[in-house]
């Protein structure tokens, strides 16, 4: 595999969250799981914020702008479809895409963590239009389903399949953000079939995936055997990840079909705080402990 074009030195503290060990965090996590608290009714008490960053004008603006530059760039047109893969709450950008030119949005999700309440789009909305965006006009819209026909979205909520419902060849840019390392490996092949199928023949993915612990922002996943972390528990609890290092993750897409460049990597200097002999069944190549995040750029190969 070929090296990312551009290493960035991994901040101190990258992902450490609550200055608590990692087991703490785990046994939280895992107890409440285990009598009920996860998911939505964690949302509740404010044990889980999915897309915490939502509020977030650099996020609310700054990335969708970046994603069709990039893709410009990248494509040598601009991108008239888009689908976001794993938005959470950030379907809230949906009159942000839709101020950018984008004709038809898409977004997936296994879950609906999305607001359901169309203010929250018209504040949205009113933010992008102070900065110059030519966003839909939103008034008159009581709800979200009012919002996204609006604004040219379709939501999907399911696995792989719900992607079923894009034509092939329909998407010019797909995107994800911290999304596909929560993937469980046996939907991995799937999903990525379901990518190729609907990415345009000049299209691109950007992916930005975290390959850290969701304990501490290390390496303390690669302790336990695959029937432990796989289990519904560990999913319940917000933590899984799947594990997979930057290089299976380009060898996934490549058997996918996709071309694969990694134009930015954040890197540790030393490998970070984890077991000293992983588990045998989460054991990687040794350099790919040393990468905390990346960027996939992808493309349909010719």
């Amino acid at each position: 595999m070929a090296g990312p074009r551009r290493v960035l030195p991994a901040p101190q503290g990258l992902s450490r969250g609550a200055p608590v060990p990692w087991w703490v965090k785990l046994g939280v996590k895992l107890g409440l799981a285990a009598i009920g608290i996860h998911g939505a009714r964690a949302r509740v008490v404010g044990l889980a914020r999915p897309s915490f960053e939502a509020r977030d004008p650099a996020k609310l603006l700054g990335a969708p702008s970046a994603w069709v530059g990039d893709a410009t760039r990248l494509m040598g047109r601009r991108p008239r479809t888009i689908l976001e893969v794993g938005p959470g709450r950030m379907v809230l950008r949906a009159p942000v895409l839709a101020g950018l030119g984008l004709d038809h949005i898409w977004f997936i999700d296994p879950a609906d963590s999305a607001p359901a309440d169309a203010a929250a789009y018209q504040q949205v909305a009113a933010l992008a239009r102070s900065q110059g965006l030519p966003v839909p006009d939103l008034a008159g819209c009581t709800d979200r389903a009012a919002v996204l026909q609006r604004c040219h979205v379709t939501l999907l909520h399911g696995g792989p399949s719900a992607l079923g419902a894009i034509p092939d060849g329909a998407i010019d840019l797909v995107v994800s953000e911290a999304v596909l390392e929560h993937v469980r490996r046996d939907e991995m092949g799937p999903l990525l079939a379901q990518l190729s199928r609907v990415t345009a023949p000049d299209g691109i993915g950007l992916h930005r995936i975290d390959f850290q612990d969701h304990l501490g922002g290390g390496l303390q996943h690669l302790r336990f055997s695959d029937a432990f972390w796989s289990s519904p528990l560990v999913g319940r609890a917000g933590i899984y990840v799947n594990r997979l290092g930057l290089s299976a993750m380009v060898g996934r897409f490549r058997r996918a079909g996709f071309q694969v460049e990694v134009p930015e990597a954040t890197v540790w200097p030393r490998r970070p705080r984890g077991p000293a002999r992983p588990h045998p069944e989460a054991m990687r190549p040794a350099a790919d402990d040393l990468i905390a995040r990346a960027v996939l750029e992808v493309r349909p190969r010719r």
